[in-house]
């Protein structure tokens, strides 16, 4: 459970959390991402203006016409890149996608009729269609789809997911193909795109795995399911961008699109029609409706005739996708005939495997094996050279669908005929029994049962009983030692037999109960769970308290002078998992210790500035105890602090990465504060979001806090970048001016 500053502090800054199920609402990273590659070229905004000039040219020539009347059709790849099974989507499932892409862009979409009467002739088809690439780039047969088991549990905005170096797929020429990037992505992000003018190597649209899908086969991350995550993304990678405007705050935001009412922000959920904010007091209000608003899938059903303009201009001539309409990438190779395989078996079925053989088709370079059980509506398809592929993770006494199907230089086969085998009935797996616990202390105990012939390991699930769910562990022996238990407090446990054949039923609960501590204490110190309430405590001096109830924190108030202002604090005699953070007098955060369990944390600071300091202590997720206290020391002194005393200690190093931009939003003047850990010359740059450097300075930082503030009187109102460089960090952040 050791955790690290500088990763929580990047995870901040560029929300790179595990994405643990669906977003609470819709995230859409490609402005974020734009600004990133901004930042990264310098050259990029002024292709992106060029871009934007030759757009408004096409628009002012091609005034009062909705679209042109030839179709587009653009050739798609589908980059599966998965680090679990349930993010290896099926190709049914990319399918499904790119048919809703065709609907929607088409207005065929079953939807359509929910747009109100008052925009119905506004929303057009915008003549923009999508296939599945039948070739790669070097002219050989494919479907359009390709596929990698990655170490990478999820991703984030920096396009990793495109190379394959980083644990993705490299993207297919963007001047023949649209990628499109499947993955678990990280932070709460549905999706993110770029937009017309950047690098060719990163080009095209990144999705969650769970929002790819359509209204007719829906993905699993509800209510962003039906695919509409694609259809905005994808309508960026046209040159939309947000219906709100990026470019602005409140009302002055522009999409460049005339026929879509001004709008002060991002629309979520599903709001009811006619529905207003501060743009427009009056009906028909908003276009929430809108493929680029944020709203939920089943909310969204409209292009309009200005958007499809402007998706329209970058495929005219000269235009920044033009080359894509000389794209092959729709039709399959030219040559001989590519044949369907013969002689399909499934042979050494066990209860959880299976072998899939076919006799080898003249001309194969390689084979799609389709499998599912006979029960699913969709199948989970591999590509192999051999002419034989093993199943593993298969269910006891299940029955299960196959086919194969060739594939050439020339194309692809029709599938073979459909095979079904049932997978063996498992043998018998004993559940176990004689649940005991014995060696029972304030935070432990062991656990034990009888041996169950065949068994190969044991699930063993414990909780509090007034827990509603089981923390699940593994052993290979008949017994385990639990720790970090709560004192005084009631268990339940239960477990599971695991054998070759399959796995038992869980066995009858058994309960067991902690010791309560020999001694109990006092906490003097509450209340003080806030910083505002914060309780000042001595320095050099021990403390007690108590981390009482699951939502209780600890805040302490400290002050050092001249010349003790070397800081070394620490936390011991832990009844439960606690840790400790440092802060400034600004509140700032400074350094966090976090070790796992019961061990001692200690946070170390060696700084010459003289200053006020808060203290927290807190449980992590949730650790308490109603009987137990901490001990707290903060010691100061003259000189520096080493740690020597073997516990595990996180020393706080300042970093531009601790740089706080305030008052955000600002007016007229903006404060830059950060901790610099030498004394050198930074720089500091704003720049607005097309990246048009705005104002420079150079200016000297000495050891520990610094602070700044720059007059921005005279700049317009809109989002800026403050961008603060040294000779080891550059971090970038967004400023909103709002006058």
């Amino acid at each position: 459970m050791k955790k690290n500053l500088l990763a929580i502090i990047t995870g901040i800054l560029f929300s790179v959390l595990v994405n643990a199920g669906t977003p609470s609402q819709r995230i859409c990273g490609s402005m974020d991402n734009l600004a990133r590659l901004q930042a990264e070229d310098p050259t990029l905004s002024a292709r992106m203006h060029q871009i934007e000039s030759m757009t408004n040219a096409y628009l002012l020539s091609h005034k009062n016409q909705n679209t042109q009347n030839t179709v587009i059709t653009i050739p798609v790849v589908f980059h599966v890149v998965y680090s679990s099974s349930s993010q290896n989507i099926s190709d049914s499932q990319c399918q499904a996608q790119l048919n809703q892409l065709n609907l929607d862009f088409a207005r065929l979409n079953s939807d359509a009729s929910n747009t109100p009467a008052v925009w119905q002739g506004t929303a057009v088809n915008t003549n923009v269609q999508f296939c599945l690439a039948q070739r790669t780039p070097t002219g050989l047969a494919s479907s359009g789809i390709e596929r990698r088991s990655t170490g990478t549990t999820s991703f984030s905005t920096n396009d990793n997911v495109k190379h394959y170096s980083t644990g993705g797929l490299d993207a297919w020429s963007s001047s023949s193909y649209l990628n499109i990037w499947s993955c678990n992505l990280s932070g709460g992000v549905l999706g993110y795109a770029q937009f017309p003018g950047g690098s060719s190597s990163t080009d095209g649209v990144v999705l969650l795995y769970s929002s790819i899908g359509s209204m007719v086969q829906p993905g699993t991350a509800t209510p962003y399911h039906l695919g509409r995550t694609a259809t905005h993304e994808v309508g960026h990678w046209l040159n939309l961008y947000h219906i709100w405007g990026d470019d602005g705050t409140g009302c002055t935001g522009s999409d460049n699109c005339a026929d879509t009412p001004n709008q002060a922000g991002e629309n979520y959920g599903v709001p009811t029609f006619p529905h207003t904010d501060a743009c427009s007091s009056s009906s028909p209000g908003v276009m929430f409706m809108n493929y680029m608003d944020y709203t939920d899938d089943n909310a969204m059903n409209m292009f309009t005739a200005g958007q499809s303009s402007r998706m329209n201009a970058i495929f005219a001539t000269g235009g920044s996708r033009a080359a894509i309409l000389s794209s092959l990438g729709c039709q399959a190779p030219s040559g001989t005939a590519c044949n369907t395989p013969t002689g399909t078996t499934t042979s050494s079925i066990t209860t959880s495997s299976a072998t899939l053989s076919w006799t080898a088709a003249s001309g194969a370079v390689s084979y799609n094996v389709s499998y599912k059980l006979s029960s699913a509506t969709s199948y989970t398809t591999v590509n192999t050279t051999s002419t034989s592929y093993s199943l593993a993770g298969l269910t006891a006494s299940t029955s299960y669908d196959w086919q194969v199907q060739t594939v050439c230089s020339t194309g692809s086969s029709a599938n073979s005929s459909t095979l079904t085998f049932s997978t063996s009935a498992a043998t018998s797996c004993g559940t176990p029994s004689g649940l005991a616990a014995s060696s029972i202390t304030t935070t432990g105990a062991s656990l034990a049962w009888t041996a169950v012939s065949g068994a190969t390991s044991y699930n063993v699930q414990y909780k509090l009983s007034s827990a509603a769910s089981f923390t699940t562990t593994t052993t290979a022996t008949n017994s385990i030692t639990l720790s970090g238990l709560s004192s005084s407090s009631v268990y339940v446990f239960q477990v599971q037999a695991v054998c070759t054949s399959g796995t038992s039923s869980y066995s009858s609960t058994g309960t067991f109960t902690t010791l309560t501590p020999s001694t109990g204490c006092s906490d003097v110190y509450e209340p003080n769970g806030s910083s505002s309430s914060a309780s000042v405590i001595p320095t050099n001096t021990d403390i007690t308290a108590m981390i009482g109830t699951s939502t209780d924190n600890d805040y302490y108030k400290f002050t050092t002078t001249s010349p003790n202002t070397y800081i070394k604090i620490l936390l011991t005699n832990l009844p439960g998992d606690y840790d400790i953070r440092l802060y400034n007098s600004s509140l700032s955060s400074l350094a966090i210790s976090q070790n796992g369990g019961t061990t001692s944390e200690t946070i170390i600071r060696n700084t010459v500035s003289a200053g006020t300091y808060y203290i927290k202590v807190y449980g992590y997720a949730g650790a308490y105890s109603t009987t137990a206290c901490y001990n707290l020391r903060v010691n100061v002194g003259s000189t520096s602090f080493r740690s020597s005393d073997g516990l595990s200690t996180e020393i706080a190093i300042p970093s531009l990465n601790d740089f706080n931009l305030y008052p955000n939003p600002a007016q007229n003047v903006v404060n830059v504060a950060f901790n610099s850990p030498a004394i050198e010359n930074i720089s500091i740059r704003i720049f607005d979001i097309v990246g048009k450097t705005i104002l420079m300075n150079e200016v000297g930082v000495t050891t520990g806090e610094n602070k700044f503030n720059f007059d921005l009187s005279n700049f317009n109102k809109g989002i800026y970048f403050v961008e603060m460089n040294t000779s080891t960090e550059r971090i970038v952040k967004k400023l909103i001016l709002d006058k």
